[in-house]
Order: structure tokens, then sequence, then C-alpha cells
């Protein structure tokens, strides 16, 4: 068999790599080019070689071109570059590696080089990156939830125990227009306090949500309406509905506020006055974007506020949700409006996301899921009942021995009879002890191992159709919502007043009011 010559070998693995290899003169111009370099330009190697960069990329593509080539000329070694080029099937990311090549005599001919196409390659390491920024914004938001739920809890205790002590005060305390003015002022306080707690469980996922199926395009009609005199003359709001946005499931009022919140914000954007365009759709996501990768795939119905005003920076983008995070001054702003929106579209399955720039306006985007045939609105309302009270016996439940003392305090002044416990065990034995309580009066969270759905459970098991209120701080995840609802006992958000304790207990305790043991 006839061994090839090293010429033709050369020539057979040229030919046969799919990278670009290309030799060109002191000139600029293309002396040898193969069938891969060939291809990406669109021409035939016979039609490229003479020609030099300008004549053959746009103009940008050659001076990089060239300048690479000076300075492998002028260092006498081979050097790598990254870059992107135009070739006939469009941009092309590459990296090539350009050396100079010389004669017998040591001279420099020329310069030659190898690219290999790495577009695929950058493609995969941009989804990567973005897959571990939305990995980290998700763990970042998730830990901040956790804080913020924590010290929401710890909060609404403490304010639950100002709040029952206040109105008990002011039930004792002679009539005194000054007195009565003090009190005022600290209830206006704590009430003040309940609503920013009321936001940061919002942003931590672990507010008590009412979902049901909502028209969407039914809540943008009603709250334009609204935002007409909220938004002022200098913002013009419009709409741009579509029919196929359909029927969302989700907290008609938590919707609403999340809707004034976004138009409020895009309302400071734009200080000299401008336009709200409020616009809704169904969209189907196949896979979850890279700034939310806990969106599952399905329909949802998209619903976005997009504004004329000043906009933002990447950087200040990046941190919109984050809880009191805010760039108004003067105090304008507590920097819970946004992390709210945010909890409020995650807790109910969806997301929401934000494009901007710096003198474009910005677009918050909220994805909301869609409503199954067979989801009904679980329509608990313990607070919407307002009847004469009839003297009970109460247990109440409670680890947190001041706020378990102002609620024995609270129904004692209604005129209840009252046992408390400050655990789970200890309230199954009061259960099912003598002079056995008429209603049940629980904290979702508990210490001891029991939490409060699992203790009301256990309490029906042992007297059947036990009436049965939750008290929290907080609400937990999805989850436990789902198990509380299934309970058929509405919650009581801490702080909570008298007169919202006495209409839950006259509600459950209604001839009408129908219990569940599951």
């Amino acid at each position: 068999m006839a061994i090839p010559n090293s010429y033709d070998i050369l020539q057979a693995v040229m030919e046969a790599t799919p990278d670009a290899i290309f030799v060109k003169d002191l000139e600029g111009c293309y002396v040898v080019v193969n069938e891969a370099f060939a291809r990406f330009i669109g021409k035939s190697p016979a039609d490229i070689v003479g020609k030099n960069d300008f004549e053959l990329y746009p103009e940008a593509d050659a001076r990089a071109f060239v300048e690479a080539d000076r300075q492998v000329l002028a260092s006498g070694h081979a050097q790598a570059f990254e870059g992107v080029a135009t070739g006939e099937a469009g941009p092309q990311t590459y990296l090539v590696t350009k050396g100079v090549y010389r004669d017998r005599d040591g001279k420099i001919l020329g310069v030659y080089g190898i690219s290999h196409d790495i577009t695929e390659l950058q493609q995969a390491h941009e989804t990567l990156e973005q897959t571990r920024e939305a990995l980290f914004r998700s763990q970042k938001m998730e830990a901040v939830g956790q804080l913020t739920g924590g010290i929401a809890h710890d909060f609404n205790n403490i304010l639950a125990i100002i709040l029952g002590n206040v109105e008990l005060l002011r039930a004792y305390l002679p009539h005194d227009p000054y007195a009565d003015e003090i009190v005022d002022t600290v209830l206006r306080a704590t009430m003040h306090g309940r609503d920013l707690t009321g936001h940061l469980l919002a942003f931590s996922r672990r507010r008590l949500l009412n979902p049901q199926p909502v028209d969407v395009n039914g809540i943008v009609d009603s709250i334009v309406r609204l935002l007409g005199r909220t938004l002022g003359a200098t913002v013009r709001v419009t709409t741009a509905t579509s029919e196929d946005a359909g029927i969302a499931f989700v907290d008609p009022a938590a919707l609403e506020a999340a809707v004034l919140n976004v138009a409020l914000n895009a309302r400071d954007a734009m200080p000299d006055g401008g336009s709200l365009t409020i616009r809704t759709s169904k969209v189907d996501v196949a896979a979850a974007p890279a700034t939310d990768d806990d969106l599952k795939p399905g329909s949802y119905a998209a619903l976005a506020l997009e504004d004329t005003g000043c906009g933002m920076s990447p950087d200040i983008v990046a941190r919109v949700f984050d809880p009191f995070f805010t760039t108004k001054t003067g105090g304008r702003g507590t920097g819970l409006g946004l992390s709210m929106v945010y909890g409020f579209a995650k807790q109910s399955g969806g997301t929401v996301t934000i494009a901007s720039e710096p003198g474009r306006g910005t677009t918050v985007t909220m994805f909301l899921p869609m409503a199954g045939r067979d989801q009904q609105s679980p329509a608990i309302s313990a607070a919407s009942i307002d009847m004469p009270s009839v003297a009970r016996t109460i247990l109440v439940v409670e680890d947190e021995a001041d706020v378990r003392n102002i609620v024995r305090r609270q129904l004692e002044s209604l005129g209840h009879r009252v046992l408390v416990a400050e655990a789970a065990t200890e309230a199954l034995l009061l259960i099912q002890s003598p002079g056995a309580p008429d209603l049940l009066l629980a904290d979702v969270v508990l210490s001891g191992g029991m939490n409060g759905i699992e203790l009301a459970k256990a309490a029906r098991a042992a007297r059947p159709g036990l009436p049965v209120i939750f008290m929290s701080g907080y609400t937990a995840v999805a989850e436990a919502q789902q198990r509380m609802r299934e309970t058929g006992a509405p919650l009581l958000s801490k702080p909570f007043t008298s007169p919202q304790l006495a209409r839950a207990i006259n509600a459950v305790c209604s001839p009408t009011a129908g219990t569940r043991d599951g």
C-alpha cells in the first residue's frame, strides 16, 4: 500500500476538521482556507483566497481580526482570542488561536489561525449562570422570608398583649378625655404595627389567603375606577385586557392590594405625570423562566402594569422585592409594597417579574394560576357575623404566657368561663375531663411536639363536633393553610380585638355553624 505524503495527510486533516483553519500573508490576505472556514463565510475557498477581512466581514468584525493579527505579529507568539463574528448563518461565538508561520530561515511570512465554534458552549454557560442566579435569588428570598415570618410572629404576639391590655384598660378606666386620647393613640400605633407585620407576612408567604375563582378582567375594571382617584389627574390609566386571561384562582382582596401597590409605585416614578397601562393575557409556561425556577409549567393569567416613568438600573431591579428596600426619600416609602406583591404571587402559586430601564419605564407582570373546574372558594370567615354572645366554657391553648393571659382576660370580659393550657397534651386532658370546654381556641404554632391543627383533629376525635378557632401571629406554608381549611375552623390573626374575638366565637357556635371532623 502506498504511503501518502505529509502534505496529503495535512490536507485531509484540514478538510475533515469542523474547526475553521486559515492562513494569511503579511498583507492580511488569505492564502489558504479549509472547507469549514469557507462554509462559515458562505463562499468557496477559491473566492476567499486573495481577499482580506474587510472584503469578507462587517467592518467591526474585520477591525477586530486585523487588531488580533497585529498583536500576534508584534509578539511572534501564538495567542487565543474570543469574540463574535457574523457569517452567512448569522452571529457565531468563536475561540481562535492565532500564531505566526515562518520560512526555513525563521522569517515571519504571515499569520495562521484555528477557530472553534463555541456558540452552544457559551449559551450553555449563560443558561447555567442564569440558573445559578435564579437559585441564589430563590434561596435568598426564602431565607429572608423565614426571618421576616419569624419576626412578624413574635411581633404580633407582642402587639396582641398590647392591644388586649389597652382594651381592658379602657374598660376599667373612668371616662376621661385626656386618658381616652392616650389610649386611642396606643391603639392606632398597635394597628399600624399590625399592618406592618401584615406586609412582612405577605412577603414571607405566611399570610392567610382566601383563594377563589376570580375574573381577572373584572378585577382590573373595578380597580381602574379607584386608581383614577388615587393616582391623580397627571397619570393617565388605560387598559388592554384579553378575554383569554380568564379566571384565576387567587385571593381577590390580596390581588387588588397587589395591583394598587404596583400602581402607587408607578405614580411615584412619574412625578411629572405619564401613563399607566394595565394588560391582561393568558400565558402558557412550558418551563420555568430563568428568573424563577419555582414556577410550574402550565397556564397562567398574566396581569402586567406598564408605566412611562423614570425606570430603574439593573442593580436596583435586582433588589426591588427585598423587604424594606426603597429608593424613595423623605420617609415616603416603607420598602414593603413590592415585597408584598412578590409574596402574594409566590404564595398563590405564581410569580412576579419586573423589566425596567432608566428613562424607559417599568413593567411589573404577575403570573397567576388559572382556576380549575374543581376549585371552589373555601369561604372561611370568622369576623363577618355579629350576634349576641352566650356564656361558654372556652379552652385557650397558647404557649406564650403573656398572650395566654391576655386572651383569658379578653374572654372573661366577654362573660365566658376560661380554661388554659400551655401545650397540646395538657389541653387533651382538659377536653376529656369533667367540665370540658364548649370551644377550643388554639394557637397554630405550639411547642411540645403537636401543633394547633393536629390538636384540633385529636380533640375532635375525642369530642366530635367540637367548635374550634385557630389564632396565630402568622400562618405557615401553603400545606398548613390547606390542612387548616380542611378542619373548617376559622383563623384569628393576632393581634385581634375583643369584638373580633366575640364575633368569631358566635360564628362557630351558632346553630347554623358546621364543623368538620377531618
